[in-house]
C-alpha cells in the first residue's frame, strides 16, 4: 500500500555530475485552471515551455528546492479584452514552504482550462496569455 502511494503523486527522474543534481517530475494529480483573483508568487520559477493540447494546458516549469513541497495554480483575470478573438490573462502561481535545497526541479504540469472560455460552447474561441511567457496561448 505504501508503494503505491509513493508512486501516485506523480514521477520523478534524478539526474547529476556531482556537483548538483537535477529532479525532473511529471505531476499526475488533475489541477484545474480557475478564474479570480490569485496570491502573489512567493517562490521564483521560469516557465521553460508552455503549450494547450485539446481542453488541457501543458506547462513545463523549473525552480530550485527539492526538500519541501511545491504548489502550483493557473489563475485567469475576470476581465476579458474586447478583440476578435477575446482574450485573457492567465498566471501561473508558485507557493509552498521556503525552501532552502539548491536541486533544479524541472515539473511539467497539466491544467484542464475549460474554465477559461470565452463562453461554454463548442467553438468558443480565447487567447489566453500567460504571465512569464512571451507566446500567445
Amino acid at each position: 500500500m505504501s508503494i503505491l502511494l509513493l508512486f501516485s503523486c506523480g514521477t520523478k527522474k534524478i539526474s547529476g555530475d556531482g556537483t548538483g543534481q537535477t529532479i525532473e517530475m511529471k505531476t499526475e494529480k488533475k489541477l484545474v485552471a480557475t478564474i479570480g483573483k490569485s496570491a502573489m508568487n512567493n517562490n521564483p520559477f521560469k516557465i521553460t515551455n508552455a503549450v494547450i493540447e485539446g481542453n488541457k494546458l501543458i506547462v513545463d516549469v523549473s525552480y530550485s528546492g527539492g526538500c519541501q513541497e511545491h504548489f502550483f495554480e493557473l489563475v485567469g483575470d475576470e476581465a476579458i479584452s474586447k478583440s476578435l478573438p477575446p482574450q485573457r490573462t492567465i498566471r501561473l502561481v508558485h507557493t509552498g514552504e521556503q525552501d532552502l535545497c539548491k536541486a533544479m526541479i524541472m515539473r511539467t504540469l497539466e491544467f484542464d482550462i475549460k474554465n477559461l472560455a470565452y463562453q461554454q460552447k463548442a467553438g468558443s474561441e480565447i487567447i489566453l496569455k500567460l504571465e512569464g511567457w512571451d507566446q500567445h496561448l
